[in-house]
């Protein structure tokens, strides 16, 4: 049976380019490989960009409820400098992405969509140089489902954003992340809390995201470089933290892990890619769409899903399903995704390269942030126009 649309990979990508299509009346298959709910490792941080979307689709009250919201960000440096910048009404709410993802897939389904699980896609089927759908593994048999177009959001290790090309290997951009759910955590804050360290950099750190005052989400973020340099692997980190820095001893020091740490793979990119060709998009973490100084990639996921669905819709108005028909997909990316590759862009290179720099952003708004509700974007603001 064809179908118009096949997403390919429920996460935030794939399951918001399904709510989208399906609220506009579009027969869309939206697929993965995992049984939902899924655990998906991540920092489970929710940021600004992606709560519009949440409360379109009816899921930002379920989210508060399983959530966690943030009063704003601490940076430590690795001189154990630090400073607590704040945000209203909140920065960032921690709800764990088992809890997310699977909230968004659910108002796909409502609103039409047909989800398969434990569908795994093994290519695309190309046709004259066209993608025309996808080959995949289903109830122990191999199949062909055709459409006129595919969505391909199934991750990171993607195999069919490699398929067609559409992978970015940099390895100053490939970055490995770990994550633990830790419980008798001390002396919390209520905010995100990032803490810096020359062996990680650039731009790596562990973090920790309160979820109420002694258990987090605890977790490290580190180039493949930097973490090959520092002739460890990912579990090691933690303990490194916990036995040589003050912060790390005070928080993990009497702290114990809930279940297991589990790491994964974080393909980043300064800026807004190529990620379509003849009927086939690319969103999320399959089109390395991470920022590369906090590593966050959820909100951009989000916004290039409604991006390809509204691109798809009008191309299936048309019937036309050629590269050219889908260009405006890049630029909706660039009006979407721009501000945010910009702000984290010049956060990586101008704050979280090297200590000094770190340092002398901490020395100059510390007291000031201390007196007021200082936020991020306002402190970096100033500090890169001197």
């Amino acid at each position: 049976m064809k179908r118009e649309v096949i997403v390919v990979g429920a996460g935030p990508a794939g399951g918001t380019a399904a709510y989208y299509l399906a609220k506009a009346g579009v027969d869309v298959l939206l697929v993965d490989k995992e049984t939902w709910p899924r655990d998906k490792p991540c920092g489970d941080g929710l940021r600004g960009p992606s709560w519009p979307l949440f409360r379109e689709m009816g899921v930002m009250d379920d989210i508060m409820k399983y959530g966690t919201p943030s009063m704003g960000t601490l940076l430590v440096s690795a001189t154990e400098k630090s400073i607590g910048l704040r945000s209203k009404p909140h920065g960032v709410i921690s709800c764990p992405r088992k809890i997310v993802d699977h909230l968004v897939v659910q108002a796909a389904i409502k609103a039409g969509a047909e989800f398969l699980q434990n569908f795994e896609a093994l290519d695309l089927v190309v046709r004259r140089g066209v993608v025309r759908g996808v080959r995949a593994v289903f109830e122990g048999q191999i199949i062909e489902v055709e459409s006129d177009l595919v969505i391909v959001a199934d991750g990171a290790h993607s195999r069919l954003a490699h398929q067609i090309g559409f992978y970015n290997e940099d390895p100053d951009l490939v970055f490995y992340g770990a994550r633990g759910y830790f419980e008798g955590i001390r002396e919390m804050t209520d905010m995100i809390e990032f803490f810096y360290f020359d062996m990680f950099a650039p731009s790596g750190y562990t973090w920790i995201f309160p979820m109420s005052k002694t258990k987090g989400n605890v977790g490290v973020f580190i180039t493949e470089g930097a973490l090959q340099r520092s002739g460890m692997v990912l579990n090691d980190l933690f303990d490194w933290w916990r036995d040589n820095t003050k912060f790390g001893n005070i928080r993990l020091g009497e702290a114990r892990l809930l279940g297991e740490i589990k790491g994964w793979r974080l393909p980043a990119t300064w800026a807004v890619r190529e990620n379509f060709s003849h009927g086939v998009m690319v969103a999320g973490d399959a089109g390395n769409m991470i920022e590369a100084a906090f590593g966050g990639g959820q909100d951009l996921a989000m916004l290039a899903g409604q991006a390809a669905a509204e691109t798809a819709i009008e191309a299936l108005k048309q019937k036309d399903y050629s590269a050219e028909a889908l260009g405006p997909y890049k630029q909706k990316l660039l009006e979407r995704q721009t501000p945010i590759y910009n702000g984290y862009n010049a956060a990586r290179k101008f704050l979280f390269t090297n200590t000094p720099d770190l340092d002398r952003f901490i020395d100059r708004f510390a007291e000031e942030a201390a007196s007021r509700d200082l936020g991020f974007d306002e402190a970096l603001g100033r500090f890169l126009r001197g």
